[in-house]
């Protein structure tokens, strides 16, 4: 790989720290250490050469790093709103089949009101002539159809 070769170079050059050191130290010991070796031209500019793409290659390591993570976390926010995606399709089914049941019930409840209502004289009232409506305060009140 590239820190080999990086290697490689620095031996040939008799640089007097190694690759590693190079990369790892900080800017301003880095630059004490240069300055302090008396090198020449070609040994200064491998050994900046050096240290810039060995700390790119560590900034290429962290930036893969976190592109991982980053993957993984959205991977895990990606299976939790799957299964709140379930949850909430469960809870819609049966909040529609609550729905069904009590339209049911209302429309068995109102055909037994509007079954039992007649007349003065005591004849049924058709039920296609009256409904019944829910008010909202709970209360139940009889509308001719057309009306409302």
């Amino acid at each position: 790989g590239g820190s080999s070769r990086d290697a490689r170079r620095a031996l040939a050059s008799a640089l007097p720290i190694g690759p590693d050191a190079i990369v790892n130290l900080p800017v301003e010991d880095f630059n004490a250490l240069l300055g302090r070796a008396r090198l020449s031209g070609p040994e200064l500019a491998l050994a900046r050469d050096i240290r810039r793409r060995g700390k790119n290659k560590v900034a290429a390591q962290k930036c893969r790093r976190r592109k991982l993570e980053a993957i993984a976390r959205l991977q895990a926010e990606l299976g939790r709103l799957g299964r709140e995606r379930e949850r909430l399709l469960r809870a819609r089914g049966q909040a529609e089949r609550a729905l069904g049941a009590l339209r049911r019930d209302l429309a068995l409840v109102s055909a037994q009101v509007l079954g039992a209502l007649r007349e003065g004289t005591g004849t049924p009232l058709p039920p296609e002539c009256l409904g019944l409506r829910l008010a909202p305060d709970g209360g139940l009140s009889l509308e001719s159809p057309g009306v409302g």
